[in-house]
């Protein structure tokens, strides 16, 4: 691992419970987009979206909403995609 990344995903005493996501992304992004959380983990867009509405997590870019124009891009943080990492499973669909 590169001094430019952090991992995101289980301490060595979760990886003796059974195999988890790792997720590995540059140390320098700070917020990531819906899709790229998507890729990065595994979950669907709906499944996520709609996880992130009932948890309080990621934001609307409501940039967008003051020009006029609805949006549609859920963004995220580090923490948000620990917790993400952490407590939803794969999507399977």
């Amino acid at each position: 691992m590169s001094p430019a990344s952090k991992r995101v995903g289980p301490s060595k005493a979760e990886k003796k419970r059974g195999p988890r996501a790792v997720v590995t992304v540059k140390a320098s992004q700070k917020i990531f987009t819906d899709s790229e959380v998507a890729t990065l983990t595994g979950i669907c867009v709906d499944h996520l979206r709609n996880f992130a509405k009932s948890r309080h997590l990621g934001f609307i870019a409501r940039a967008a909403e003051a020009a006029g124009i609805q949006a549609d891009q859920w963004l995220f943080t580090l923490s948000d995609l620990m917790v993400l990492v952490t407590l939803f499973p794969r999507c399977t669909h």
